[in-house]
């Protein structure tokens, strides 16, 4: 099984499509690709048939950076382009196995990797969800539903319908009057959705069933998970 990744690129990354020149010598082709290649803004690059011959990433500081690096190639590109196109990468979609138990987050220039065991805690934000892991968050693009369905089964909740947490990461379950409480280990708390109510317990393998009764008003203030 497999699900489609999408993020914004919020970094300058240039895809360039080139179309040699068929009578341009060898050598030279080769000398252009091969400092096109050899740049480290260079993602990755492919030799390809139909409309153009050569295609690459560019991850580019700016636009003015960009600019220059391209005009030092510029007597080589006059000698062996036919074509050239530039296009601007605005989001990608990228296809993973739903059987990887990771999240992907986006650091700067690099995505980053973190394990569904090292998963905190993740809270909606509009479009957007924001991941918790050992004090550090990350801002993702993508729905809550997708999220809860790509985590490993059976070690998230979802409390309400605008977080996910992990079940080792609650602290305790209090019964306050109607409501349940959850007490997370980094001293937040969250009001535990009527609907997640007997799923919440079952994970955290409560055995309060006499707190949970709806004529009960019994308060329990302290239900400690290790």
């Amino acid at each position: 099984m497999t699900y489609v990744h999408s993020s914004d690129c919020d970094e300058l990354r240039v895809i360039l499509c080139l179309e040699f020149d068929p009578h341009a010598e060898p050598n030279r082709v080769s000398e252009l690709k091969n400092a096109v290649i050899d740049s480290p803004n260079t993602l990755h690059s492919v030799e390809v048939t139909g409309d153009f011959d050569f295609m690459t990433e560019i991850a580019a500081t700016d636009l003015g950076w960009f600019n220059r690096w391209w005009k030092s190639l510029a007597s080589l590109v006059a000698a062996v382009v036919n074509r050239c196109e530039k296009s601007f990468v605005c989001r990608r979609f990228v296809r993973r196995s739903k059987d990887e138990h990771a999240l992907w987050v986006r650091r700067g220039d690099e995505l980053k990797r973190i394990e569904h065991s090292l998963i905190d805690k993740i809270i909606a934000d509009g479009d957007y969800a924001h991941v918790y892991s050992e004090g550090q968050s990350w801002l993702l693009h993508a729905t809550m539903h997708s999220l809860f369905e790509r985590l490993s089964g059976g070690h998230f909740i979802q409390l309400h319908r605008s977080i996910i947490v992990r079940s080792g990461f609650i602290d305790r379950l209090v019964h306050d009057k109607e409501h349940w409480i959850a007490r997370l280990r980094d001293g937040t708390s969250e009001r535990v959705a009527r609907s997640h109510v007997a799923e919440t317990l079952k994970m955290t393998h409560s055995s309060t069933n006499a707190a949970t009764s709806s004529n009960s008003l019994q308060v329990v203030d302290d239900l400690r998970f290790s």
